[in-house]
């Protein structure tokens, strides 16, 4: 990467950056484009635009982005079922 990841993620636009964050998810391409209404082929593209303003040159380094990348569209984890259950033997 030629810039630190916040320069990085400054230069990226909304749609790259949720494309970013699917991918730190997790998902696939295909999985991706479903979740965002696009082919896999467009989610590519953002994928290659993002490398091409970030100066990324591989898809280890993507990850690493990806990976550094806080998520602000993904929802936080439902509570646990246990969490609400009274405590046996306190």
């Amino acid at each position: 990467m030629s810039q630190g990841i916040p320069q990085a993620l400054a230069v990226l636009s909304e749609r790259e950056l949720e494309v970013l964050g699917h991918l730190a998810d997790g998902h696939t391409y295909a999985a991706i484009a479903r979740r965002m209404g696009v082919s896999a082929h467009t989610v590519d593209t953002y994928l290659r635009r993002i490398r091409g303003k970030t100066g990324i040159r591989n898809r280890t380094q993507l990850a690493l982005l990806a990976a550094s990348f806080g998520r602000p569209h993904a929802a936080p984890p439902a509570a646990s079922p246990m969490a609400s259950m009274p405590r046996m033997g306190a």
